[in-house]
């Protein structure tokens, strides 16, 4: 992680641009609610969004977050981006009176102590109401209370104002669920432009999570309960950046199985507390449908022993602490705590399969942008110094190479595409299906270059010794190349300088080199798994040197035998596990 002072350097900076931008946001904004089709954007967002929070979890992030009334909260700043009907701020309100009657204070201390936002007035209003009864109902005067809500609770969008806010001590909430393509282009463009946290196919809670983070003052937290999705998309890249280069992550709870919510909804939810501090170590749980049988009392003192170094379990709670953190854009894939924990330990005690120094590569075949053209069974098509040995997924189902005797018909040579000229039997082939070949994207962004594959290839790679690894696939299946094909790009390579690849092949088949992908990769329809590039780089294996000759020969022997139970044995020799400590992870 990088210090703290760096990262508050370039959150400062990124802030500061942002805020030359808000003034300009707000009057969007002030436009927009003067058109006619503002107020059914309000509703329409609001209903697509509104999820609302059971009780009991929103007792829990409140513990979590740290917001109880044995502290001072009067002196502080609590902010709820997103209030719904009130269900976070009626357990705020209640907490921050407790904490201000004992320090014996006036209620009226309480009036800047707390902010919430709801888009339309008809909202804020009922916001206010469950405010009121909340306060009514420990004692506070109706017209103390009145006048608590209404100050307390704004009309207006968070995202629009937050940058002219003053720095928080909470944030805390449940941001709403809506995809940006349910929003009007020329205000997803200005949150766009806002928070680029916001990457791609984003969800609107993104930048809440961005607005709620930079609103932070020193030693603040924010706590969401949100879907869990970004924390391994691709689409949460940016804001894993932000967090771990600015801010301390130290609790997350997965609640998938949990009772979270008021209604049925499939909207995989995880607690995350994120701090503006330091990163320390981090308690990650997942609450089964028991832990509302708990009580967030016990479940979050039990997370807070962890984050300690205490080894604390509660019942409907799978707990684990996390010494170190991920760092930059790396997913987290914060599913099952036992896993995570064995995940960061095998990280910090071994180097990645693809080396720094290039000795070992991991990449992938060329994608040519029209197969139909560009891959033949025919070897008489064009010149034999045309045509590439290609392998293909299929070549490799067995577990051993067996070429389907496809060829690449190759435009390339070691100093780039080749002149046509020279080759007539290629440049008629070409020039047969040029139409179709001009019409691809990459040949309209080069018109001289129309014939040209869209990966260059890269000859030498056909002579060297690889491993090809299929893209989907429910396990891993490592096949070796002896020097004889080139990769088509539903296939991932391995080559090196360091291994003996059928030891390396050997560890790759072991269900440590599984745990990796199942770790970090996403299943898709049907259970399988994608092996990709980003993966297979983040998985970690000892050093070729200190692997002894006989584990050397039983990786060999599982390897060629495909023999998993085998290859698994040897490499938790290897990595240091305990055969059932894997199957107990991977149980969860």
């Amino acid at each position: 992680m990088a210090s703290e002072h760096s990262g508050d350097h370039s959150l400062n900076s990124a802030q500061g641009n942002l805020r030359r931008e808000s003034g300009s946001g707000l009057k969007l904004r002030q436009a927009l609610m003067f058109t006619p089709e503002y107020p059914r954007l309000v509703e329409s967002v609001e209903k697509k969004g509104v999820v609302y929070t059971k009780p009991w979890v929103v007792e829990l992030v409140l513990n979590l977050a740290g917001y109880t009334e044995d502290v001072n909260l009067v002196d502080a700043l609590a902010v709820e981006p997103a209030a719904g009907e009130g269900a976070f701020l009626a357990a705020m309100a209640q907490r921050l009176i407790g904490s201000c009657r004992r320090q014996q204070r006036p209620l009226t201390d309480c009036r800047d102590s707390l902010m919430a936002f709801e888009l339309e007035d008809s909202s804020a209003i009922l916001a206010k109401a469950t405010i009121l009864r909340a306060l009514t109902a420990i004692a506070v005067p109706e017209d103390t209370a009145r006048d608590l809500a209404q100050g307390w609770v704004k009309t207006g969008d968070y995202l629009f104002e937050a940058f002219d806010l003053r720095p928080a001590d909470f944030v805390i909430g449940n941001p709403p669920y809506v995809r940006l393509e349910d929003i009007p282009d020329e205000v997803a463009g200005h949150y766009r432009r806002s928070y680029p946290t916001m990457m791609g196919r984003a969800d609107l809670y993104v930048a809440f999570y961005e607005a709620g983070l930079r609103q932070l003052k020193k030693g603040g937290v924010s706590a969401f309960i949100c879907a869990d999705r970004w924390m391994l998309n691709q689409y949460g890249a940016e804001l894993r950046n932000l967090i771990t280069s600015a801010f301390a992550v130290e609790v997350v709870v997965e609640m998938h199985e949990a009772d979270a919510f008021q209604d049925d909804v499939s909207a995989y939810p995880a607690i995350s507390v994120i701090r503006r501090a330091a990163q320390k170590a981090v308690a990650v749980a997942s609450a089964n449908a028991e832990a509302e049988a708990q009580g967030a009392q016990v479940l979050a003192a039990a997370m807070k022993s962890a984050r300690a170094g205490n080894k604390n379990q509660a019942p409907g709670l799978t707990l684990a602490t996390v010494k170190t953190w991920f760092s930059g854009s790396d997913p987290w894939p914060c599913s099952s705590p036992k896993k995570i924990a064995l995940l960061r330990r095998i990280e910090e005690q071994f180097k990645p399969l693809e080396t720094d120094d290039g000795h070992t590569k991991v990449g992938i075949g060329v994608a040519t942008g029209l197969d139909d053209v560009f891959i033949t069974t025919n070897p008489q098509l064009v010149e034999e110094s045309r045509l590439l040995p290609l392998a293909l997924a299929r070549d490799t189902l067995t577990g051993a190479l067996h070429w389907s005797r496809h060829y690449l018909v190759d435009p390339w040579q070691e100093d780039g595409l080749v002149d046509l000229s020279k080759f007539p039997r290629l440049r008629a082939y070409f020039e047969g299906h040029q139409e179709l070949l001009k019409k691809r994207h990459t040949a309209r962004k080069n018109s001289t270059g129309w014939y040209r594959t869209i990966d260059r290839v890269t000859h030498a790679l056909t002579r060297k010794p690889k491993l090809y690894i299929p893209d989907i696939k429910d396990e891993f299946n490592p096949v070796l190349d002896q020097g004889q094909t080139y990769p088509h790009h539903n296939l991932y390579f391995i080559q090196s300088q360091d291994w003996d690849l059928e030891v390396l092949g050997g560890i790759l088949l072991s269900s440590v080199a599984q745990f990796f992908i199942e770790s970090y990769g996403v299943r898709m329809r049907g259970g399988y798994l994608r092996f990709q590039a980003q993966y297979l780089r983040r998985i970690r294996v000892p050093a070729p040197h200190a692997i002894s000759a006989d584990q050397a020969t039983r990786l060999r022997k599982a390897f060629q035998g495909r023999d998993r139970t085998l290859a698994s044995e040897v490499a938790f020799e290897l990595y240091g596990i305990d055969a059932s400590e894997m199957e107990t992870t991977l149980g969860h």
